[in-house]
């Protein structure tokens, strides 16, 4: 019982920095403002250039959206529905990276960060 607390602590915690520093950080907040580094490296499908286009502009929303719910799971680590809706971002995550990529090879990133169930 304590080992399973002690995990679900961890876990949240990765939610909570995955949220807020990968997802609303690096993929929302830098592409605004025009450091798109991260974001042309990890999102191949969107790409990045400054200013951002129309469907950049959608990606980046996306990921805060993603971002925010995925914090939320890590803050309500007790909280069930927040946790199948955390959860539920990773698997649209990889779907519409597969459904909008070139190639399977531009999807990789989302099939192994998301897939594998939550490696970074």
């Amino acid at each position: 019982r304590r080992k399973t607390k002690a995990s679900m602590a961890v876990f949240a915690l990765i939610l909570v920095a995955w949220g807020i520093v990968l997802d609303l950080l690096l993929l929302f907040a830098l592409p605004f403002a025009g450091q798109c580094g991260v974001m042309g490296e990890l999102i191949k499908m969107a790409g990045c250039d400054a200013p951002l286009d129309k469907f950049q502009t959608l990606t980046c929303w996306l990921f805060a959206i993603c971002g925010c719910v995925r914090a939320l799971a890590g803050f309500y680590p007790t909280e069930k529905g927040v946790w199948y809706a955390a959860a539920s971002t990773f698997f649209l995550e990889v779907a519409l990276t597969i459904h909008l990529s070139a190639t399977l090879n531009d999807a990789a990133g989302a099939i192994g960060f998301c897939g594998s169930g939550g490696g970074g």
